[in-house]
């Protein structure tokens, strides 16, 4: 039988049986790590086999852990991934009007992002500007970066309680509206972006009908504007914070603290193109302060953590619970992605 740390639950851990074993970086720290343990999960058959057998265990780890990472089996191709993520349901509004410059790999996979390589993203919640957003992303490591491109992750689980009751009281209390800027339509998908802004409107909402745009911003809660370089800019009002439907824990998301949502002016030559910058701001139009964008940010750091993808690693997030970013990198990477009901 595996030895289970105490730090684990027996009994999901012993559900997944006894050809797996599991371990955690550190106590309560996301994500729970599942890799083989002999020969037997190293057959490809066997292991496409396990994941449905595993499936319900799996399912509630997620939850439990804020994610798993299933580390040393035998996935090296998109196929592999695939076969995984289609254990469980697709996030049904896909990916229309999504903020990161991606194409469609196979199927319900698709590319992570093509944002420029030596631009560090930072954690976040996905589709976080979105009242629509999936449950879970799962990410696949094809290809590991040889410098960088670590995907970080933020226990977002801690954020509420580090940000403290004075400050969420506000931030609940008004409000929150988002703003994202999409390109003029282009003809192509650029192969790297340092500016998402530049994104065509054409590809983020997979359309080239400015009416079908619009018919897709009204089933979706969000209000296009368009401006007269042909740009468009989307705004919503969202929630900052949200119950988790499995644990019923007050969770924050939300991308306000982030360095480019304060309501600054932003370097003009990045943003010319722009009526408004990207980001999210108070629904009554104020600003947070420097001091509370700085504690927002401290916290986030605080439960940021990091590690070094392996080839073949299949990583599955509770999108509420945990949050993603990447690392700058150099070389080569290819790390694909899928959004999960």
């Amino acid at each position: 039988m595996n030895t289970i740390p105490e730090s684990l639950d027996p009994s999901l851990i012993s559900a997944l049986g006894d050809d797996v074993q599991c371990h955690e970086r550190a106590p309560g720290q996301p994500p729970l790590f599942i890799e083989p343990k002999g020969g037997a999960q190293l057959d490809r058959d066997r292991f496409r086999a396990w994941t449905r057998e595993a499936k319900p265990a799996l399912e509630q780890l997620i939850v439990r852990h804020g994610g798993i990472v299933l580390r040393g089996f035998p996935t090296p191709d998109t196929a592999d991934f695939a076969d995984i993520i289609d254990q469980f349901p697709p996030f049904q509004d896909g990916y229309v009007g999504g903020r990161a410059p991606r194409l469609q790999i196979a199927g319900r996979v698709m590319e992570s992002t093509r944002l420029e390589h030596t631009v560090k993203l930072g954690v976040h919640s996905e589709m976080a500007y979105r009242r629509q957003y999936p449950r879970r992303i799962a990410f696949f490591s094809r290809l590991t970066a040889p410098v960088g491109g670590a995907t970080t992750i933020a226990d977002a689980r801690r954020f509420v309680e580090g940000i403290g009751p004075e400050l969420v009281a506000k931030i609940a209390g008004i409000g929150i509206r988002s703003a994202l800027t999409y390109g003029p339509r282009s003809d192509t998908v650029e192969s790297s972006y340092e500016d998402q802004d530049r994104y065509g409107w054409n590809h983020a909402f997979d359309t080239e009908d400015p009416a079908e745009v619009e018919a897709r911003c009204a089933s979706r809660d969000l209000q296009p504007l368009w401006h007269d370089d042909g740009s468009l800019t989307v705004f919503a009002t969202l929630d900052p914070f949200l119950h988790h439907p499995v644990t019923g824990r007050k969770l924050y998301r939300s991308g306000l603290h982030r360095d480019h949502t304060a309501m600054k002016v932003l370097d003009p030559e990045m943003r010319k193109n722009a009526k408004y910058p990207t980001g999210m701001f108070l629904a009554n139009g104020q600003r947070l302060s420097d001091e509370e964008v700085a504690h927002i940010n401290a916290v986030c750091d605080q439960f940021t953590y990091r590690w070094q993808w392996r080839d073949g690693d299949v990583m599955i997030l509770d999108n509420l619970q945990v949050w993603h970013g990447r690392d700058a990198y150099e070389g080569k990477r290819d790390v694909q992605v899928a959004l999960l009901d």
